[in-house]
């Protein structure tokens, strides 16, 4: 697991796992004890013994009523929320094929129906939550690190977590906007003392599973054993066109996503970029999103922090144009 708290009893000093959940600490007496914690799971001690390399499994809390859900410009702790809320971590959709939260979502929330009208490229899902509500059902109000945003341009591998605030008392603080309901979404933030730098790139290959369709030599073939007469009088049948429709119409997609993330004790920062392409099965038809982010923090006192999340992006889209013959 990521970002794991691997602390000396009796020390402030402690590490952090990496994204792999590797981790490397330095103690002065080989006997101390280790006390390992993350959000959600039980606080282990591991006595070192003189070990130098440790395997260590950590158990999930029967109890989550302490986890603390950021809710409008505040946060409240679960046991504390009224209201109903469903929660998404990163590390569950970090690997999923997907370019949105709102795919990323789908099927891991109960009470919240995500369906994809259209299979053009860039085409946003529609989330309905907890049922229709009116006939001119209203989009969910994204908000992304307390702000709200017009739609979900974020790239899929910086989210932390997602909340999805289902009902009126949960959502009140953001009035009429949030009638279709709220999806909070976290950004990731820097830890461990390293940088750490993360590429993923994902190619996706479309192949359909069709029979073998005839070229252009097979074709002839074939009239002259059903129609004779079909290619009686060609001369010039090594012009026709050998072309591979089934190639021409399903193509590729690419997904490329770079990040650079680390912290001290003063700063932590987060610098990330992706780029996604995908086109359709129209000639001329595409989607392309690139943008890139910056999370920092820094402490200037016991009191006192400074920092901003920073986002960017920027979508071409070329849709499909209907063209009528009279």
């Amino acid at each position: 697991m990521e970002g794991v708290s691997i602390v000396p009893q009796g020390s402030s000093i402690g590490a952090f796992t990496s994204s792999a959940g590797y981790f490397h600490i330095h103690v002065r007496n080989s006997t101390k004890t280790l006390v390992i914690s993350y959000v959600g799971y039980e606080t282990k001690q591991i006595p070192l013994k003189g070990e130098s390399t440790l395997t260590i499994t950590l158990n999930p809390t029967r109890s989550n009523l302490d986890e603390v859900v950021v809710v409008g410009y505040g946060t409240q702790k679960r046991r504390d929320l009224t209201g109903s809320v469903s929660s998404v971590g990163g590390n569950s959709i970090k690997d999923l094929p997907v370019t949105d939260a709102a795919s990323a979502i789908q099927g891991r929330a109960a009470g919240v129906e995500v369906i994809k009208n259209s299979g053009e490229p860039g085409a946003q899902p529609t989330i309905i939550i907890r049922g229709l509500s009116s006939l001119h059902q209203p989009n969910p109000l994204y908000v992304i690190d307390g702000v709200q945003v017009p739609g979900d341009n974020i790239n899929v591998q910086d989210i932390a977590t997602i909340d999805i605030l289902k009902d009126a008392s949960a959502a009140a603080i953001y009035g009429s906007a949030a009638a279709g309901g709220v999806i909070l979404i976290t950004t990731k933030k820097g830890s461990g003392a390293k940088p750490s730098i993360n590429f993923d790139m994902r190619y996706g290959v479309t192949k359909p599973k069709l029979i073998h369709m005839l070229n252009t030599d097979g074709y002839i073939k074939m009239e002259n054993v059903l129609n004779p007469s079909f290619f009686q009088n060609a001369t010039q049948t090594d012009t026709l066109a050998n072309t591979d429709w089934t190639d021409v119409l399903y193509r590729n997609e690419q997904n490329y996503n770079l990040s650079v993330s680390g912290s001290s004790p003063v700063t932590n920062y987060l610098f990330s970029g992706f780029y996604n392409a995908q086109k359709g099965i129209f000639l001329n038809n595409y989607s392309n999103i690139g943008g890139a982010r910056i999370n920092t923090d820094f402490k200037l006192g016991d009191y006192i922090r400074i920092g901003e999340n920073l986002a960017v992006s920027l979508r071409t889209t070329s849709p499909v144009v209907p063209r009528y013959l009279c």
